[in-house]
């Protein structure tokens, strides 16, 4: 794993202190990271989750794209999901909702890991 990937798995672990992760490198130089519990608000049932996806060899100069969550996640309003929000999808043998967001940031070298997890939890959170 390169060094620019375990820094920011430990970034995260900073963040996400209260959270247990499981890290497996990917054979490339980058790993897929689950973080579990993440709290996603009370819009949600359950109101956390798991939240899972892959910090590619690249990094920082590319986006942790997509990312996961839990696929018994619902909204508490009954709306279902829609893209870019989408049902149906597995990570890591487990069943997953994705929620695809794309950070152009990457590209130049300013994606950290830890605020594209905090920018997906936003996104949740002010999904209408």
């Amino acid at each position: 794993m390169k060094v620019e990937v375990s820094t920011g798995i430990e970034e995260l672990k900073r963040q996400f202190s209260a959270s247990s992760f499981t890290v497996r490198e990917d054979g490339q130089g980058g790993a897929y990271v689950v973080i579990e519990p993440v709290l996603i608000g009370p819009r949600y049932r359950p109101d956390n989750t798991w939240v899972g996806f892959q910090i590619p060899a690249q990094y920082p100069y590319a986006d942790i794209y997509p990312v996961f969550i839990g696929a018994g996640v619902v909204r508490v309003d009954g709306v279902a999901f829609t893209a870019p929000v989408t049902p149906g999808h597995q990570f890591e043998t487990r069943g997953a909702i994705q929620v695809s967001r794309r950070s152009g940031a990457a590209q130049n070298g300013l994606q950290k890991v830890t605020a594209k997890i905090l920018k997906i939890l936003d996104f949740l959170e002010k999904l209408p």
